[in-house]
């Protein structure tokens, strides 16, 4: 009887053309150059320390005789097992210097260190935003689990090939929040450079992963199923179906920061806030949330600078509300705080959401609390005799006897 594994296997396989011919069309910058994992021997194992190679073929002398053809991205999304070097990967600019799609890696090196388990989860909340803010803003981008161990792969497509400098500054620009959105480094992005006479580097085709018996699931965005995730033929009709988005907004190669950007890899904070001012939309609804008994677990200590683990839950439920509403912390932490300690007590709410990723607008510091559409606090009893009558005040006091026990 046939594993999951082999099933999913065997779907892929089915459609190895279906999906080498959707590569071609969609994915493929230049046929010239390819990426490709070799298996190593025993003894080059022990050399190397790891079980595979990987490199950019074929070699110079031979580049514009062997190209990448339907057979060979036939062969890669048909592979079975690791014996033969049949995984692949594409180059994410053209000898024009222009690119069919962006790709963001983020990878977990170790999932037998301490601590692995949140860095998996880290991982995972930070693709989802991704994720979500390229959807707001026009696209269809492809979330993939590679390896069911917190590597994800995100892919966004364009409708047209566009200047490779341009993409290169959008996808840099997504991700120099990866701190503040609690990864551990800083990922991977395809292009990686912009240079006209550098290959650049490649990006593994979607799959079997290279060393492991797993094939990519793709995030389906409906996270309130037990298994949002689609394997198989479920995954593969997404990805046949996915559009190509708008170009890239074009850069100012005068710029200075620009220009920091293509000689060094990285923009200026003023570039950065600006980028994410791009992904902020305005004129929404404002949820106020308290942060201890809702979003973190109150400390048995009782001290005002410990802040619990987030309860189960709360990082969905902040994105929830952040899809349609913006969301301001609450906290009583600082009621009786002024000055410099307001100001830590702030940073270190602050850095507490970001390292767990919990959706958040901003944290309120100021006096009574902010106006806002709703306000959730699990001390809050709810009064509406507006809307509910004198009913109101006899639920309400109800309620507050139940706390007050």
């Amino acid at each position: 009887m046939a594993t999951p594994h082999e099933i999913i296997g065997e779907e892929w396989a089915e459609r190895a053309g279906e999906l080498a011919d959707w590569a071609m069309e969609r994915l493929v910058n230049r046929k010239d150059v390819w990426g490709q994992y070799s298996v190593l021997t025993p003894a080059e194992r022990r050399r190397e320390g790891k079980s595979y190679k990987a490199m950019t073929l074929p070699k110079k002398e031979m580049r514009g005789e062997d190209m990448v053809t339907i057979d060979k991205l036939t062969r890669h999304f048909a592979s079975r097992h690791h014996r033969k070097p049949q995984i692949i990967g594409l180059h994410a600019k053209s000898k024009e210097t222009t690119s069919r799609w962006f790709g963001i890696d983020i990878d977990l090196h170790d999932e037998h260190k301490l601590g692995a388990e949140d860095h998996q989860r880290r991982n995972l909340n930070c693709a989802l935003k991704w994720w979500k803010e390229l959807q707001q803003k026009g696209y269809d981008p492809m979330l993939f689990d590679t390896n069911t161990q917190g590597g994800y792969h995100l892919w966004v497509l364009f409708e047209d090939p566009a200047p490779t400098v341009d993409i290169y500054a959008m996808v840099k620009g997504i991700v120099e929040t990866w701190e503040e959105n609690g990864l551990d480094e800083e990922p991977e992005t395809f292009p990686k450079k912009v240079k006209e006479d550098s290959l650049g580097s490649w990006f593994r085709l979607p799959g079997l992963h290279h060393t492991r018996y797993h094939y990519s699931s793709l995030w389906s965005g409906d996270d309130w199923l037990d298994d949002p995730w689609l394997t198989g033929h479920n995954a593969i009709d997404v990805m046949l179906e996915a559009r190509g988005g708008p170009p890239p907004p074009r850069i100012d190669t005068a710029d200075p920061a620009m220009s920091e950007l293509l000689t060094r890899g990285r923009m200026s904070k003023i570039s950065i806030a600006a980028n994410q001012r791009k992904f902020k939309r305005t004129g929404r609804a404002k949820v106020c949330i308290d942060l201890d008994g809702v979003l973190a677990l109150r400390v048995k200590s009782g001290k005002r600078t410990e802040i619990g683990p987030p309860i189960d839950g709360a990082v969905e439920f902040t994105r929830e509300i952040n899809d349609y509403a913006d969301i301001i912390v609450l906290t009583s932490r600082m009621a009786d705080l002024s000055g410099q300690e307001r100001d830590e007590m702030k940073a270190k709410i602050e850095t507490w959401l970001d390292r767990h990723s919990l959706a958040y607008t901003s944290v309120h510091d100021g006096q009574g609390k902010p106006p806002a559409h709703a306000y959730i606090d699990d001390k809050g009893v709810s009064c509406r005799p507006e809307y509910d009558g004198q009913r109101a005040f006899t639920q309400a006091l109800g309620l507050v006897g139940k706390l007050c026990e």
